[in-house]
C-alpha cells in the first residue's frame, strides 16, 4: 500500500506505522514526517481489514483508497536502551620516566676483595688450576690482602658511591679525587671487582673505561716534553758552556791588543 506524504508530497510505501486511538500513524521513509490516516466512515462488507491499515469506500463501487490526514508527529522513544559495556581495558602500572632508579646494593659482604674465581690482585678470571695468575703473574699463595686495600678516604668514598650508584656525577667526583691522590690503580681495581660481581653493570663499565682514559691522557701529556728537572739541568749546562766560551774569547782579544802595542 502506498500513500502521499503530506511533508514531501511523495508517493511512498508504508514501512513504519503505529496505531493511535484506532487510527493509523505512518512515518515517511524519505523525509521522516508522520502522517495520520482518518478513521473509516463505513465498515466494508468484506474482507476483514488488515491490521495497521485503514480504508474507506471510494467513488467507484468497492474500490478503496487511503485518506492521508496530517497529524502531529508522535513522540516516540526511539533511542535504544543504554547497555552497560563490559570493561575491556586492562589496568597497567604507570612508570614515570623521571622516577629515580634505585641504587644497587652491595653484592658481597667484603667490598674490597675479589669474588671467588678471580685473581685477588688484578681480578682476572682464573681459567685453570695453576697456582699463579696468567694475567699479572701473581702466585696466589704469596698474596697478602692488606697490601691491596684502599686508603681510608677511598674506602669511605666508595661506600658512599654505592648509595648513589646511578648518579654519574658521584662517579666523576670519585675519579677526580683518585686522580689527585694518585689512587687511580685502586679505583680501577674497585670497578673491576664490581664488574666481576655484575658483568652487565653499565656504570661500572663506564667507570673502568674512564679510569683508562684519564690515566692514558695523563701519561701522554707527561711524555710530550722533558721533565722540569731535566730542563733545569740542560739550561745550567748551556749557560756554563756560554760562559767558558766568552772567557776564552776575552783572553784572545786581550792578547791581540798587547801584541799590537
Amino acid at each position: 500500500m502506498k500513500y502521499q506524504c503530506e511533508g514531501c508530497d511523495r508517493l511512498v510505501k508504508v514501512e513504519t506505522y503505529v496505531l493511535e486511538d484506532h487510527a493509523l500513524a505512518v512515518a515517511c521513509p524519505a523525509c521522516g514526517a508522520w502522517t495520520r490516516a482518518a478513521p473509516s466512515l463505513s465498515k466494508p462488507a468484506s474482507p476483514k481489514p488488515v491490521p495497521g491499515r485503514t480504508e474507506e469506500p471510494g467513488a467507484c463501487g468497492g474500490d478503496t483508497a487511503a485518506v492521508a490526514v496530517p497529524t502531529p508527529e508522535p513522540v516516540l522513544d526511539l533511542e535504544p536502551p543504554v547497555v552497560p559495556l563490559r570493561p575491556s581495558v586492562t589496568a597497567l602500572r604507570v612508570v614515570r620516566p623521571d622516577a629515580p632508579a634505585e641504587a644497587p646494593l652491595a653484592l658481597d659482604a667484603d667490598l674490597f676483595q675479589a669474588p671467588p674465581g678471580h685473581c685477588p690482585k688484578c681480578v682476572a678470571p682464573i681459567r685453570d688450576a695453576a697456582g699463579s695468575c696468567s694475567a699479572c703473574g701473581l702466585v696466589y699463595a704469596n698474596f697478602i690482602p692488606d697490601e691491596h686495600q684502599p686508603s681510608g678516604a677511598m674506602a669511605r668514598e666508595w661506600r658512599e658511591l654505592l648509595e648513589t650508584w646511578h648518579d654519574w656525577d658521584a662517579h666523576d667526583r670519585l675519579l677526580s679525587q683518585g686522580m689527585m691522590r694518585g689512587e687511580m690503580a685502586m679505583v680501577g681495581r674497585l670497578y673491576r671487582m664490581r664488574l666481576a660481581r655484575a658483568p652487565n653493570d653499565a656504570q661500572a663499565l663506564r667507570g673502568r673505561d674512564e679510569v683508562v682514559r684519564r690515566v692514558t691522557m695523563a701519561t701522554t701529556l707527561a711524555s710530550d716534553g722533558p721533565s722540569p728537572a731535566l730542563g733545569r739541568k740542560v739550561k745550567t749546562a748551556v749557560m756554563g758552556v756560554v760562559l767558558v766560551v766568552s772567557l776564552v774569547m776575552l783572553l784572545v782579544l786581550v792578547q791581540m791588543m798587547r801584541g799590537s802595542f
